[in-house]
């Protein structure tokens, strides 16, 4: 792939400058309109140190609205950004709806240069381009445009520029000394780049090659297609059309779940009092134990509406360092979350290292709550349930303890809590009429429900249905479960 390219190929200095500036007019009125239809684009820009892509970003962004873009110069991850999986980091820096975000250097350096020297193992490298592929195609799933670069220059050419940016005072902050191990080892960077191209060029974020020795013939190159692509993802954009009321139909052929619990299960008093107790004294030793071997926790709740997931949390947390675990309530998405794909306002609420986080509703909301409501289409939260996986995956891979509850209870149950907030002055707020309408839903949440727990039930994320008819015994329950999922991950370090 890379030995067949033709570094010879050029632009005549008395042309260049005339199709430069056409260019970058086409590229200023793409702009526009990407801002007009609300589509987000990612560039990619990979290559060989000193392939010129500092001079080619500037010159990309040289006749467009600086409102509209951001450049992301990526370094090495900072000692913060260790903390979270690898992408955390860039999930930060994805552009909003009808803007574009320049990427010099990108997630790619996890299995580009971390490799080269050794700062990722070998055999984590099939799964890092995986969950590459994944992110770039959820993006692209979610709308936005991606052109991904690499810029290939000979090494006789890399030498040469290294040495001139070296000499030149003005320069020579530039060259890296890992620029100098890129000469030195040409060949097993190539061929680590050439995998890399291999595995990560895809229907839907594919690569272009790019012949470097000449600078012009690359910005020409890398122009032409950026365009090509916007126009292309600008061509493709459907029209919005509502999506169709939901009906239950709940597949025969599938198990219904939530009508195999047993909901009878109960806890006296005293016994309660006393396992709560023990089980919360467990769970702060281990509070120790995660911050000691960095683990870090993330437990979801889910459930019906008065299931008692408050309750459970409040129990959960009575014991713990206060230091030490966040607890993140999730409602409906403000504007600026609508303005990225649905899971970016997730990503960002990750527990880091050594840490518990506690989600009050989560990215479930995309497969219950947004499915049945409407608010996303069908095709969307049919997808979800995928996007769930891998994001789900990606977080246990990283060393994650992810526990998942579903509270639940029958609606004769939440029908008598209901009635009992109603008539409480001190606890009626909790009560509004979006609980009524959606306990008139309680089919096609069931329905839901019963569906995202089967699609997303995996050995690494399975979910855990507590019976919480009996606020008591749900409460020791979900304490029990995540402190035996804890003491699983530190057997296992």
């Amino acid at each position: 792939m890379l030995n067949n390219l033709d570094l010879n190929l050029s632009v005549e200095k008395s042309t260049y400058k005339s199709q430069i500036e056409a260019l970058m007019r086409e590229m200023r009125s793409l702009q526009k309109a990407c801002w007009e239809k609300k589509l987000p684009t990612i560039v990619v820009l990979e290559g060989w140190a000193a392939a010129g892509k500092g001079s080619l970003v500037k010159k990309m962004v040289n006749y467009m609205d600086p409102r509209g873009f951001k450049v992301h110069p990526i370094w090495p991850p900072s000692e913060q950004e260790q903390q979270y999986p690898f992408l955390w980091r860039f999930w930060q820096k994805l552009p909003v709806r009808g803007s574009m975000g320049f990427f010099y250097h990108s997630w790619y350096t996890h299995v580009l240069e971390d490799r080269l020297f050794e700062r990722v193992q070998e055999s984590e490298i099939p799964t890092v381009m995986a969950q590459i592929n994944a992110f770039e195609r959820q993006m692209v799933d979610d709308g936005s445009a991606i052109a991904k670069f690499w810029i290939h220059i000979s090494r006789k050419e890399l030498k040469h520029r290294l040495k001139e940016y070296g000499d030149d005072p003005f320069q020579a902050w530039r060259v890296r000394p890992e620029d100098w191990q890129q000469e030195k080892h040409y060949d097993k960077y190539a061929a680590i780049a050439q995998e890399m191209l291999v595995h990560t060029s895809t229907s839907y974020a594919p690569w272009t090659l790019v012949e470097g020795n000449c600078q012009r013939w690359a910005r020409v190159k890398v122009l032409t297609q950026t365009i090509a692509t916007l126009q292309q993802a600008l061509d493709r954009q459907p029209m919005h059309v509502p999506p169709p009321a939901i009906q239950p139909h709940l597949n025969s052929a599938e198990p219904n779940l939530l009508a195999k619990v047993n909901l009878n299960l109960s806890l006296p008093a005293d016994e309660y009092k006393k396992q709560l107790r023990n089980e919360q004294v467990v769970l702060r030793k281990l509070q120790m134990k995660i911050d000691k071997h960095h683990v870090p926790v993330l437990v979801l709740f889910e459930g019906w509406d008065a299931a008692g997931k408050g309750g459970a949390i409040k129990r959960l947390t009575d014991a713990l360092d206060p230091r030490s675990y966040v607890v993140n309530s999730f409602a409906a998405p403000s504007d600026e979350e609508k303005s990225h794909q649905y899971l970016w306002r997730f990503w960002r609420r990750l527990p880091s290292s050594g840490t518990i986080g506690i989600f009050d509703r989560s990215w479930y909301g995309r497969v219950l709550v947004e499915r049945v409501e409407g608010f996303a289409e069908e095709n969307e939260w049919h997808r979800a349930y995928q996007e769930i996986n891998e994001f789900e995956a990606q977080l246990t891979s990283a060393g994650y303890v992810l526990v998942k509850f579903w509270l639940h209870i029958s609606p004769e149950e939440q029908l008598k809590r209901f009635t009992a907030r109603h008539n409480d002055p001190f606890k009626n707020y909790k009560l509004t009429d979006e609980d009524w309408r959606n306990r008139e839903k309680w089919p096609l949440y069931e329905e839901a429900v019963n569906q995202a727990i089967q699609r997303t039930d995996t050995h690494t994320a399975p979910w855990t249905i507590i019976p919480a008819n009996d606020k008591l015994y749900a409460r020791v329950q979900v304490i029990q479960t995540v402190t035996q999922a804890i003491r699983a991950e530190l057997k296992r370090r």
